[in-house]
């Protein structure tokens, strides 16, 4: 049985990225032959390509490309609109992104807007490009996000201060180049943020209303991965086996949210990035033990290999502790601070919080349960 819910389940599954995941692969890109057009344009951030050598041998293989490293932490939508008219004006074809999460968005983005009129913003909501967008090749170089994978881009909208989504299945990317090297140069803080995204994404992708068998597969294998090398690399940043391992683990995260998308805990925590600039990974891990206490009564059998990995006696009686339990030794073992308070995050908006998050009806269209105005708020405190 998959879930509580139901015996059988019906699903689709999609999933038209070629993955190519190789020690070494970013130096063997004209062995790979990777070549998706004429003229590349590549998008990237501001540091991370350049330090990890990542961006220097993309130059090398592909003479001709245009560079665009403009790219912040949560992309806006300037941003997005800088970056295209500047793939236009300069006649690419095909699309390379490199980066964490926020270049490989808009490098999404850039591939739709190359082949369609107007700007990012009317390209908010679900298939939306009316012409076929660019080929993109995507190259991550955090353990994260899982971006490489997905059809979907968010970015920042600053007028209303909100993370707004583009979602279109032909921005998959054409190709994934997943080379763990490039990950070895994260520092601890990108390491562990990161990494506790991958984790949120696979523990929501299985408490979703659109999870599947494959997606819950594939979501507790990268669950159980993430509890085992994370703690790892975090004590030894040139780990290469673990750096393999936890690039492995968020490709899988990426690969269940391309089918389940995510849940309240992804909701809850952008109120904390757009307002006290928590990085996402840690403002969505602050959110795991509120809402896995209430998630664990719909799926206890589905969770129950979270609380035995730690060791943790499993209670059907005291669900909600079991995995809180289990989470907080995991938290303790990779030192994380869980309370948001830590984070420079106040208390004195929660109300305005949970009525906003209570209003916007899409942000609950994964999430099991009844959550009231009330229940929203209680949430944040208890991630305070």
């Amino acid at each position: 049985m998959v879930s509580n819910k139901k015996t059988f389940h019906d699903f689709q599954y999609l999933m038209p990225t070629k993955i190519i995941f190789k020690i070494g692969g970013i130096s063997e890109l004209n062995s790979l032959s990777i070549q998706l057009g004429t003229k590349p344009f590549i998008v990237t951030g501001k540091q991370s390509s350049k330090r990890n050598g990542a961006l220097e041998k993309l130059k090398n293989a592909f003479p001709n490309a245009i560079v665009f490293d403009e790219v912040e932490e949560n992309p806006t939508i300037d941003t997005c609109n800088n970056a295209v008219e500047v793939c236009k004006k300069n006649k690419c074809d095909w699309i390379i992104g490199v980066g964490g999460g926020s270049p490989l968005d808009v490098s999404k983005v850039v591939a739709g807007l190359a082949t369609n009129t107007g700007n990012c913003e009317q390209y908010f909501g679900r298939d939306l490009f009316k012409n076929t967008p660019l080929p993109i090749l995507a190259i991550p170089t955090t353990a994260g996000t899982g971006s490489e994978v997905t059809p979907y881009a968010v970015i920042t909208n600053t007028k209303n201060n909100t993370k707004q989504t583009v979602a279109d299945y032909r921005i998959f990317p054409t190709i994934a180049l997943l080379d763990p090297i490039l990950t070895k140069t994260l520092p601890i803080p990108i390491t562990l943020s990161t990494g506790l995204d991958a984790l949120s994404q696979s523990m929501e992708g299985m408490v979703s209303k659109r999870a599947t068998p494959i997606t819950d597969y594939l979501a507790v294998e990268s669950c159980k991965l993430i509890f085992q090398w994370l703690p790892r690399v975090l004590n030894n940043l040139e780990d290469i086996e673990g750096r393999y391992w936890l690039l492995y683990a968020s490709l899988l995260s990426g690969i269940v949210i391309a089918q389940t998308g995510t849940t309240l805990v992804h909701a809850l925590g952008y109120f904390y990035t757009l307002n006290y600039k928590v990085p996402h990974g840690i403002a969505n891990a602050l959110f795991l033990i509120p809402m896995f206490k209430r998630n664990i009564s719909f799926f206890p059998e589905k969770l129950k290999f979270i609380v035995e990995f730690f060791h943790e006696k499993y209670s059907n009686q005291q669900l909600d502790l079991s995995i809180e339990k289990a989470l907080n030794r995991f938290f303790k073992e990779i030192k994380f601070e869980k309370s948001a308070s830590k984070w420079g995050v106040s208390d004195n908006q929660f109300d305005m919080f949970a009525k906003q998050l209570y209003a916007d009806s899409y942000r609950f269209r994964n999430q099991y349960g009844e959550f009231s105005v009330e229940e929203i708020y209680r949430i944040f405190k208890e991630s305070f």
